[in-house]
């Protein structure tokens, strides 16, 4: 026998019995081959649906939730797309992984590319084979649309209301929607229903559940949750998901939780970043002593800023700006909105005035012109114009030093201010005198114009020398 021969009779039969596999490596056997191999196999289909990731057309998710106990999951992928859902011969096994979301709750394949097909998923349970529906990927031609616009209503403390709309979509059939802590990812809640509202926890308009084992926890106040919600077409492509945080506790339930505590009034007010509509800077001043800072927003600028229970906790992360004399929060959002800081020191609540978060209709203008008369030696006097909105009622000027420690925050009402000079300040930030300047070193001055309702129109920043 030849060397040729050979090899044929003995690779070529075992290449042929290695085709026959369907594992990890190897996977030639097609659906309908792998159904007819398995014993005991229903047929009934259970629940699967795929979205794109936002802002992708070649990343997908595939999410099932499984029956406790279900082992081998799988992805299946129709070698060719169609218009139509292919037959089961189609569909071939893709070496994806499956991963755990909420807590394992669901699964979700990420498959990524960026040709549309159909697809499905399978898994074993008590020796029988369980496939799900069959879902079209709509990636290119109707990328997920993901986005936070959800009106929450509190009804009670504990039982928020989440009512949303369809966006211009016609084809969605049923809703999934979830809650978790965002913290931890902890899941507590997972429902699906047919209509576009849903209320923490009641079951009249849920079709079904993710929560069979036991009923959710209540909800805690001051703890930060995610609300998810999935809209889901009748060829199983999610067409929308809905992404927001909430905050059980408004500010007037929280205030009225400290009413054993003095009340007193803090400074704040915010500016947009330069350049952009959607980074606002919330400033406060930080007092020593200053615990339990909190940020809260209203829905929107229509309400009113004097209510408080229109006021819902944000968590947002702040920041020591100018030495620590001020602390700033970060926001990034489009959305407009009133808020207010409120901290405690010791037996004292501090609340802030309310801020009109301008960012669309009047970002804040950053410019570094002002005009810097060095006359008189170290006592520097700054003027300066109003850029496009003539709304400032008050200016704040703050001195820092090459450290960017703050050296004096004044505010006055005219357009004019001179160092070490507090015949036209109307009040300060710092209580301590301030340093004098230092010959020949680099100073920063920032003016900040302020309207009646503490947004700042006009940003000025430019170094200086003392002279």
């Amino acid at each position: 026998m030849t060397i040729k021969n050979f090899l044929i009779t003995v690779f070529i039969p075992f290449f042929l019995f290695s085709c026959t596999e369907d594992n990890d490596i190897t996977v030639p056997r097609n659906l309908q081959e792998y159904i007819e191999a398995s014993s005991n196999t229903d047929s009934g289909d259970f629940f699967a649906y795929a979205a794109s990731a936002s802002g992708s057309t070649s990343t997908t998710y595939i999410y099932t939730a499984p029956e406790t106990g279900a082992t081998d999951i799988r992805y299946y992928e129709a070698d060719i797309p169609e218009v139509g859902q292919p037959d089961l011969s189609n569909y071939r096994r893709q070496n994806l992984t499956a991963k755990d979301v909420f807590e394992g709750e669901l699964k979700r394949f990420t498959r990524s590319d960026s040709e549309e097909k159909w697809c499905l998923v399978t898994y074993m349970l008590d020796g029988e084979l369980h496939k799900s529906n069959p879902i079209r990927l709509k990636n290119v031609t109707n990328p997920t649309s993901w986005t936070d616009e959800v009106s929450i209503e509190f009804p009670t403390t504990l039982n928020p209301k989440f009512t949303w709309s369809d966006f211009g979509v016609d084809d969605n059939t049923i809703y999934f929607e979830s809650i978790s802590e965002v913290d931890d990812d902890t899941f507590v809640s997972g429902t699906y229903t047919l209509d576009k509202t849903f209320q923490y926890f009641d079951t009249s308009n849920v079709e079904s559940s993710l929560n069979t084992s036991k009923t959710p926890d209540d909800l805690v106040e001051d703890t930060e949750y995610l609300f998810t919600m999935m809209a889901i077409s009748d060829d199983y492509w999610v067409n929308t998901v809905i992404l927001e945080t909430f905050v059980p506790r408004n500010l007037e339930e929280y205030v009225a939780l400290n009413s054993s505590k003095t009340i007193e009034s803090a400074l704040a007010f915010a500016a947009s970043s330069s350049g952009s509509k959607s980074l606002s800077y919330i400033y406060y001043d930080f007092l020593t002593g200053s615990s339990a800072m909190r940020y809260y927003e209203t829905d929107n600028t229509l309400v009113g800023k004097n209510d408080f229970s229109n006021y819902r906790r944000k968590m947002l992360k702040d920041e020591a700006v100018y030495g620590g004399k001020l602390r700033r929060y970060n926001r990034t959002d489009d959305a407009e909105s009133w808020c207010i800081i409120t901290y405690v020191i010791g037996e004292t609540l501090h609340i802030s005035n309310p801020v009109k978060i301008k960012n669309q209709n009047r970002p804040t203008e950053w410019f570094t012109d002002l005009t810097i008369d060095a006359s008189e030696s170290l006592m520097p006097k700054f003027t300066w114009a109003d850029g496009a909105y003539k709304e400032n009622v008050q200016y704040l000027e703050i001195v820092t030093d090459s450290d960017s420690d703050l050296l004096s925050g004044t505010f006055t009402e005219d357009k004019m201010f001179q160092y070490y000079d507090t015949s036209n300040v109307t009040s300060k930030i710092n209580l301590e005198t301030p340093a004098a300047l230092i010959l020949n070193e680099d100073y920063k001055i920032t003016v900040m114009g302020l309207s009646d309702d503490f947004w700042v129109n006009l940003m000025i920043q430019e170094n200086f020398t003392a002279e």
